[in-house]
């Protein structure tokens, strides 16, 4: 959680008060920029300072509360195990400027601060509203209908495109399953779900798809997995940046994989120049359900990306490696040496050893021959280019005469 400071939380206003008494005990507060804190009194420690559990909650966590689908106390204990639960120890005089945070760990974890027993939200002091259960109505999977449409709207389509689409579908489905499973399981599923076409509709260009998945799935994950891809691009289409973003940093619904996928299945229907929609009744309540991405969402595909350029990383460091120099190319500058502690690599010298070793015949290897070396190493993901490797780079060494 970012740093805030007593003049920070004094912008916040209440948006939603669940426990009342002389003051609100458990509420939402709200941010100038929309950021979401869940606030829980704890007990007055001193005269004049209360203690209070305090955390950054997305607009999901913040849902599934209303809905009675999250219970307060499993939304606690998910805050203190993913290390996202503070201690706010704030003064209740109006004039002090006292506001202390500490992470909630195991060595000043109180279990009396939580409640005794589980519980649901039930009212909202601030809209006067009483809260309902609200099941989850997850999509139908066993029969969904993609329409693409370009911009004469055609009944036909690039048969390369169609694969393309079909094949970038399947993956973002199963790296949603696998983001799914990983919560549900703790591991990826042990079968992937494929996709079966159903039928063919001449609505511009229309296909019936159902999932088929190889074993029987007490989960759901089918199901689950395309909700949440019609629930991530209808997103794109009306929530902000920061909203997504949440999605990916603190709720962890979707992880670089599946935003790499879905911005590659978007990015073929940006590319050609086409518009893409989905169609499929609930289960439960049989309600249909349409997302689409068009060319007024063109733009929202930077969302993606920017997630991508912020996921993705560079950097180096120097270290200090013993092993066996089994190649040397000096020529075209290559070395190989099979090491005692980071396995075999591979690489080129620096600039600035290459140079010397064209000037200097005093700088010689012995191949092959014990070697101790400073090898530099870069490490590069960059998600958005799809670039991921590893560079050694042979700074210095010394070999036994």
């Amino acid at each position: 959680m970012k740093k805030i400071k007593h003049s920070d939380l004094k912008q916040y206003k209440a948006f939603h008060i669940f426990e009342y008494y002389d003051f609100p005990l458990f509420f939402i507060s709200q941010s100038p920029s929309n950021e979401l804190f869940l606030n829980y009194y704890i007990e007055d420690i001193d005269v004049n300072l209360d203690k209070w559990l305090f955390a950054r909650i997305t607009g999901k966590e913040l849902k599934g509360l209303i809905d009675q689908r999250l219970s307060v106390l499993s939304l606690l204990n998910h805050l203190y195990s993913k290390k996202r639960l503070f201690h706010l120890f704030l003064s209740s005089i109006p004039t002090s400027k006292k506001a202390e945070f500490e992470l909630v760990e195991e060595y000043n974890f109180d279990e009396e601060s939580f409640p005794e027993e589980d519980f649901f939200v039930e009212y909202d002091y601030v809209t006067k509203q009483k809260f309902i259960p609200v099941e989850e109505d997850l999509i139908d999977s066993s029969r969904f209908k993609m329409v693409l449409r370009d911009t004469s709207n055609s009944h036909d389509i690039s048969l390369n495109l169609l694969l393309d689409v079909l094949g970038n579908l399947k993956k973002s489905i199963n790296d949603m399953a696998y983001d799914i499973g990983s919560k549900l399981l703790g591991q990826r599923p042990d079968h992937e779900i494929n996709l079966r076409v159903d039928s063919f509709q001449p609505s511009s260009f229309g296909v019936y798809l159902m999932t088929d998945s190889l074993e029987e799935d007490l989960f759901e994950l089918p199901e689950k997995s395309l909700n949440n891809l019609f629930e991530l691009i209808d997103d794109i289409q009306h929530k902000s940046p920061v909203e997504i973003e949440e999605q990916v940093d603190i709720d962890e619904e979707y992880s670089v994989e599946t935003i790499k996928s879905v911005k590659k299945l978007l990015k073929d229907i940006v590319e050609n120049d086409f518009s893409l929609a989905f169609e499929a009744q609930t289960k439960t309540k049989m309600a249909l359900r349409e997302v689409k991405f068009d060319k007024d969402s063109y733009g929202k595909l930077e969302i993606l990306e920017k997630i991508l350029k912020d996921k993705s990383e560079k950097y180096s460091k120097e270290v200090e490696v013993e092993g066996v120099l089994t190649s040397i190319n000096t020529t075209n500058n290559r070395f190989r040496i099979t090491t005692t502690s980071i396995g075999e690599i591979g690489g080129r010298m620096s600039t600035k050893m290459f140079k010397d070793l064209k000037k200097n015949n005093n700088l010689q290897f012995k191949v092959p021959s014990k070697i101790k070396a400073t090898i530099q190493i870069e490490f590069v993901n960059d998600y958005v280019e799809e670039n991921h490797f590893e560079k050694y780079t042979l700074v210095d060494f010394e070999q036994p005469e």
